[in-house]
C-alpha cells in the first residue's frame, strides 16, 4: 500500500461518511455566532479581530476566536450567506485533519496501520457535531494547526540552517492559527514533548529538548502574546462561563463530576451509538459525593495513565496515544477549571486521535506469523466495524439539519434532558397551552437552576399567566445568578409595574443599571414608574435616557410626545412627534 493510495482512500471514506451533511442548514450555535453575528455578515478588520467569539456574551466572557470568526466572514461573503458552501468548507476541512494525521502516522508507522487509524478517524460518529454543524468548523481548524504542527515537527528535525529556521516559523504560525481557532490547541507544546519522549529512536530526550530549545522560546512567545490580546478583548484570560451545572459546585464536587464524565468519553470512543445533542442534566447529573461512575471514571484515568507508562518500552505508540487523548482533553474535562459545558462531542475532535493513534500502533504490531486466515478475519472484522460507523454517521448527520430537528431529537432520544423539556416548553408557550408549558418549565428548571435563560422563559410565561408570585421569585433567582445582565431586571420591573407596585419596579429598574448597565428597555421601565408617581417630568427625562441607548428610538420620541400633549405642551409634543417621522 503507497501513500498516495491510502490518502485517497481516506479521502474517498471522509468525503462519503459526510457528504449527506451538505443539505443541512445553520442549527443552534450556526444563528447566533455566524447567521445573526455582525462581525460575520458585515465584518470589519477591527471586528474580527477584537470581537468576542459570542457577540452578545457578558463582560469577562465570550470567548476569543478571531481565525475561526475571520473564517465565518470570508465563507459569508464568498458563499452569500449560504449554508450549502459553510457545510462543503466543513467536509472539505475534517477531510484535511484526516490527511494530516494519516501523514503524522505514516512517519511513525507502516502505511497500513497508520491508514487504519487515518480511517477511523475519518468516518468515526464522534464527530457529526463538529462536522455536521458549522461553528464545529472551530474544532477542525484548531485539529488541522496541530496535526500539521506535529507532522512538520517530526518530519523536519534533521533540517539544518534556513529550513530549520523555516520549520520554527511554521509550527509557530501554526500555534497562532489553532489558539485563534479553539482554545484546545494550547496543548501543542505538550504533544511535541511526547513525540519526543516516546518515539523509539529518541535516547536522550533532554539532549533533544535542548536541540529545540528556540522552537518552544517561540512557542511560549505566540501563547503569551495570544493570552494578552485575550484579555484585551475580555477583560480576562478565562473568558468561558461555567456551565449552569457545574456553577454551583465546590471546586471538589466539580472535580468529581469530572471523573464520572470519563465512562462517557470511553463510551463514545467505542460504542457511539447513542449520540446526543446536549450532555445537561438529566443525561449527565453533577457529583456530590462518591459514587459508581466517579469510581469508575477515575480507575479509567488512572488506568489510561498506568497503561501508557508500562507500554512506553514495548509499544511507544500506545504510549503515545493514551498520552494524547489524556492531555487534549483536559482543557475540555473539568478536571482543572470549570467550561462551558459538561460534555459535548464536538470537544473531544482532537482528543480522538489518540484512540487512532492506539489503533494504528495495534495494527502495526500485528504479528507477522498470522496465518492467510487470521489475516482474512482481521481484514473482515475491520472493514464491518468501518462500515458500521460510517452508517451511523451517515443517519447522524440530518440529526444537524436545524435546531428544530436538533431539539426534536434530542427530546425524542433523550426525554430526560433538561433542554428537550424546555424546547417542549417553548413550543407549548408559543401555541398558548401556558399551563402544559409552566409544568413544562418547571421540571427544566428543577434539572438545570442556574441556567439564566431557562429561569427567564419561565418566569414570562408565569407572568402571561398572570402568576406573578412565582414569576417573581424565578426573576429574583435569575438576578442572583447572573446580576450582570438586564432580562430578569427588565421583566421583574414591568410585573411589578403592571401589579401598581411602582415604587418596588422603580427600585427594580435602578438595580438593573446599577448591575447590568444602562439599557433603553429599563430606562423606559423607569419612565412608567415615573408615571405612576405622577412625576411626567422624571418620566421624560427617563425616556430621553432610553433614546440615547436604543437602536430604534421612534417608540421612545411617540411616548415622549404623549406625556407631553398629557402635561399640555403640544409645542413640546409636536417636536417629538418630528423625531419619530424624521422630515416631517
Amino acid at each position: 500500500m503507497t501513500k498516495a493510495r491510502a490518502a485517497l482512500l481516506v479521502l474517498l471514506a471522509s468525503v462519503g461518511a459526510y457528504a449527506n451533511s451538505l443539505g443541512n442548514d445553520f442549527a443552534r450555535d450556526d444563528v447566533g455566532i455566524i447567521r445573526e453575528n455582525p462581525a460575520v455578515t458585515s465584518p470589519t478588520l477591527d471586528a474580527v479581530l477584537t470581537g468576542r467569539y459570542w457577540p452578545q456574551a457578558r463582560e469577562g466572557a465570550g470567548l476569543y476566536r478571531p481565525v475561526a470568526i475571520g473564517s465565518y466572514a470570508l465563507q459569508w461573503r464568498a458563499f452569500g450567506g449560504s449554508p450549502l458552501g459553510f457545510h462543503a468548507v466543513s467536509v472539505i476541512a475534517h477531510t484535511a485533519v484526516a490527511l494530516l494525521l494519516l501523514l503524522l502516522l505514516a512517519r511513525l508507522a507502516p502505511v497500513g496501520a497508520a491508514l487504519t487509524g487515518a480511517l477511523l478517524f475519518a468516518v468515526h460518529p464522534l464527530h457529526v457535531e463538529a462536522v455536521a454543524n458549522v461553528v464545529g468548523q472551530a474544532e477542525l481548524y484548531a485539529a488541522a494547526a496541530v496535526l500539521a504542527a506535529c507532522w512538520l515537527y517530526v518530519s523536519g528535525e534533521t533540517w539544518e540552517g534556513g529550513k530549520r529556521g523555516a520549520r520554527l516559523a511554521a509550527i509557530a504560525l501554526l500555534y497562532g492559527v489553532g489558539l485563534g481557532s479553539k482554545e484546545i490547541a494550547v496543548t501543542l507544546p505538550g504533544l511535541l514533548l511526547g513525540l519526543d519522549l516516546v518515539r523509539a529512536h529518541t535516547r536522550a530526550p533532554m539532549r533533544k529538548l535542548s536541540s529545540e530549545l528556540p522552537l518552544y522560546t517561540a512557542l511560549v512567545a505566540v501563547l503569551g502574546t495570544y493570552l494578552v490580546l485575550r484579555t484585551a478583548v475580555l477583560g480576562t484570560a478565562a473568558g468561558e462561563v461555567a456551565a449552569p451545572a457545574l456553577g454551583s459546585l465546590t471546586a471538589g464536587e466539580r472535580v468529581l463530576t469530572a471523573l464520572s464524565v470519563w465512562p462517557e468519553y470511553v463510551r463514545l470512543l467505542f460504542f457511539p451509538l447513542d449520540l446526543a445533542a446536549d450532555y445537561s442534566p438529566a443525561l449527565i447529573l453533577p457529583a456530590t459525593g462518591p459514587s459508581l461512575d466517579v469510581l469508575l471514571g477515575g480507575a479509567i484515568l488512572v488506568g489510561t495513565l498506568v497503561l501508557g507508562w508500562r507500554a512506553r518500552e514495548r509499544a511507544p505508540l500506545v504510549t503515545l496515544g493514551a498520552g494524547w487523548f489524556c492531555l487534549t482533553v483536559l482543557p475540555v474535562s473539568n478536571l482543572l477549571f470549570a467550561t462551558g459545558v459538561m460534555l459535548a462531542e464536538r470537544t473531544l475532535y482532537l482528543p480522538s486521535v489518540g484512540l487512532s493513534i492506539v489503533v494504528a500502533a495495534l495494527v502495526a504490531r500485528w504479528p507477522v506469523t498470522a496465518t492467510p486466515l487470521e489475516r482474512r478475519v482481521a481484514l473482515g472484522l475491520g472493514l464491518a466495524a468501518a462500515l458500521l460507523l460510517t452508517v451511523r454517521t451517515v443517519l447522524r448527520n440530518p440529526t444537524w439539519f436545524d435546531t428544530f430537528t436538533v431539539l426534536n431529537t434530542l427530546a425524542v432520544e433523550h426525554p430526560e434532558s433538561y433542554l428537550a423539556y424546555q424546547s417542549h416548553a417553548d413550543g407549548l408557550a408559543r401555541i398558548g397551552q401556558l399551563e402544559a408549558a409552566s409544568e413544562a418549565y418547571e421540571v427544566a428548571v428543577a434539572l438545570a437552576p442556574g441556567n439564566y435563560g431557562l429561569v427567564v422563559s419561565a418566569a414570562e410565561v408565569y407572568g402571561v399567566m398572570g402568576r406573578f408570585a412565582r414569576a417573581e421569585e424565578l426573576l429574583r433567582h435569575a438576578i442572583a445568578e447572573a446580576p450582570d445582565q438586564p432580562e430578569a431586571y427588565l421583566l421583574l420591573a414591568q410585573h411589578l409595574v403592571r401589579q401598581g407596585r411602582a415604587q418596588e419596579g422603580h427600585g427594580v429598574a435602578l438595580e438593573g443599571l446599577t448591575g447590568a448597565g444602562a439599557d433603553a428597555r429599563l430606562f423606559a421601565v423607569l419612565s412608567e414608574s415615573y408615571v405612576s408617581k405622577g412625576d411626567l417630568e422624571a418620566a421624560i427625562r427617563a425616556r430621553l435616557a432610553a433614546v440615547g441607548q436604543a437602536p430604534d428610538a421612534a417608540p421612545h420620541w411617540q411616548r415622549i410626545a404623549d406625556l407631553y400633549d398629557f402635561m399640555g405642551r403640544p409645542e413640546d409634543a409636536e417636536l417629538a412627534r418630528a423625531r419619530v417621522t424624521p422630515g416631517r
